[in-house]
């Protein structure tokens, strides 16, 4: 049985996937790049905002149409998108074979015929679909947070952590694979534990997995301000493995649209945390993200927060236009009044405001020299080595193009000057 995968949405879901194929390559399956010529179409899909939605949906009805030409042909959608509208695609797409809720996706190999084979932990049979040299690791599932925009927890359900066990134990198989960094995942990272051991425990998972050999680089995803103090700043200083990196979404810098928005916290805890980052770790790169358009976002909430961007001055940001998403509390209590036009237009300033910081940031780095992970070739020059620093993640922010006369491979570390910038997110480096 020949199987072709498609994954959409975040890296969360993407370890999902990768879960579930490892599931069907233990029972006998075959994968294909190819997926016109695929027995069996499989499609994780995300079902988050009106964008990914829209994508999903498009992707679904694009395979459906291969079944015209070959009856036999199979299509199985899982994912978000079928959490939340699993009778409603049934209806709409009865060309589908199957649609599997979250609950079921570890049984997916016998819902298409193969022989399930009982599996202690399908995490350490996970196929990587990344570079071989990179992973994500996914720590817990679903959120406790009650942030009026989201429908994750109606789709992902209450916080559940792993087991320290659990993850140690994949993160040993992924390093027997050659994965050198482990990018830690989940909807609520910095809530690790709590639910299972009585108290936030990442720390602790993390002093474990600093212990796994080939294990070079630990990122961190998913934090939230509210559990982001100054301890927590200081441990990302002296830990030995994870870098100086994380991402931490604030949504927005206003106490009213934060209020609105059922965030937990207010602007100063957002300052407080950019203070304890220059103070203790002035060098670390942040992620962060926003959401422009709210329900109850004036034009002058809109300019205070551009201000705030630009005094912050993020290492990368991300900007998201709201999205009036069915069961959430925003739904209910607010309209969608703001013109999905407007929208663009906030979302399009605040990108070029950040763009110029980005750009600044790393006209700094010029005449220095860094240390880069090798993650493949440039696509436009096939023999041009690109890589990242750790104030880059993989496949998010910016890469360094390595000007070399020395052969480099993936998932190698090498000492890189940095030249130039390119199209200010990139840079141009030539090893030392």
């Amino acid at each position: 049985m020949k199987i072709g995968v498609i994954s959409l949405g975040c890296p969360k879901n993407l370890v999902d996937t990768e879960n579930v194929m490892g599931l069907l390559n233990l029972n006998g399956a075959e994968f294909t790049g190819d997926i016109e010529n695929a027995d069996v179409i499989l499609i994780n899909t995300c079902g988050f905002i009106d964008a990914a939605k829209e994508e999903s949906i498009n992707t679904i009805l694009e395979v459906v149409q291969l079944k015209e030409t070959d009856k036999k042909k199979k299509v199985i959608v899982t994912g978000c998108l079928v959490e939340r509208y699993k009778e409603e695609l049934e209806r709409e797409i009865p060309e589908v074979d199957m649609f599997i809720d979250l609950k079921n996706e570890f049984n997916i190999p016998e819902f298409i015929g193969l022989k399930k084979k009982n599996i202690e932990n399908p995490y350490i049979n996970r196929v990587i679909t990344t570079p071989r040299h990179t992973a994500y690791i996914k720590i817990s599932e679903g959120c406790d947070h009650t942030c009026s925009f989201c429908a994750i927890p109606n789709i992902r359900g209450k916080h559940r952590s792993r087991s320290i066990e659990s993850i140690v134990e994949e993160a040993k198989f992924l390093a027997d694979t050659g994965v050198r960094e482990l990018n830690i995942v989940s909807q609520d990272t910095s809530f690790y534990g709590v639910d299972i051991y009585g108290k936030p425990m990442l720390w602790k998972l993390i002093h474990e997995l600093e212990k796994v050999e080939g294990i070079d680089w630990i990122r961190l995803y998913y934090l939230y301000p509210t559990t982001v103090d100054e301890d927590f700043i200081k441990a990302i200083r002296d830990s030995e493995k994870v870098v100086r990196y994380f991402e931490m979404p604030i949504q927005h810098s206003e106490d009213r649209i934060l209020k609105d928005m059922m965030r937990g916290y207010r602007k100063r805890r957002i300052e407080k945390i950019l203070e304890w980052k220059e103070k203790h770790i002035p060098d670390a790169a942040i992620r962060t993200s926003v959401i422009v358009g709210f329900p109850t976002e004036r034009e002058e909430d809109f300019i205070a927060l551009k201000e705030f961007i630009r005094n912050s001055e993020f290492d990368w940001l991300g900007v998201f236009t709201y999205s009036h998403e069915e069961g959430t509390p925003a739904y209910s209590r607010f309209e969608d009044v703001i013109p999905e036009e407007e929208k663009v237009r906030r979302k399009n300033e605040i990108v070029e405001i950040q763009e110029e910081i980005t750009e600044s940031k790393n006209r700094e780095l010029i005449g220095k020299e860094v240390e880069v992970l090798i993650d493949g070739f440039s696509q436009e020059w096939e023999t041009l080595p690109v890589g990242r620093t750790y104030r880059s993640a993989y496949e998010i922010d910016g890469v360094v193009y390595v000007e070399t006369t020395e052969p480099l491979n993936s998932g190698q570390f090498v000492r890189v000057k940095i030249k130039d910038v390119m199209d200010r997110y990139d840079l141009i480096g030539e090893v030392v």
